[in-house]
């Protein structure tokens, strides 16, 4: 039979009881570092679920309050970046009150956004 290692962690030798309060000193820092590491942790998931419900419930209820049906609704928050986006999502031309209608997109301010200019020949 094989000799098996004491399970004493502190060997036999001289000054065994100052190697016993080393690794003592030494579990709790580890212990210490691993309880801040998991409350951080706690905390920043905590954090992010915060910040998903601060953005989750006020789109959800801009989406339900809207007169428009909720893909038309979405179709139009689409459309904002510019007209190419409106002419994507098909709603462009359109005319002010219409879904797809942005203030920076009529340039001429006539009421109709994204509408389509004719080139001139000279």
């Amino acid at each position: 039979m094989p000799h098996l290692p004491s399970p004493n962690p502190v060997r036999p030798g001289p000054r065994p009881e100052q190697r016993m309060r080393e690794l003592q000193r030494r579990f709790r820092t580890v212990s210490a570092r691993h309880d801040r590491t998991t409350k951080l942790r706690w905390a920043m998931a905590a954090l992010i679920a915060i910040a998903a419900i601060l953005v989750t419930y006020p789109a959800i209820w801009l989406l339900a309050s809207s007169s428009w049906p909720i893909t038309t609704t979405l179709r139009h928050i689409a459309s904002a970046p510019n007209c190419e986006f409106a002419r994507l999502v098909r709603l462009a031309p359109a005319r002010r009150g219409e879904p797809g209608y942005w203030k920076h997109h009529d340039r001429d301010e006539d009421g109709i956004a994204c509408e389509p200019w004719t080139r001139r020949t000279p």
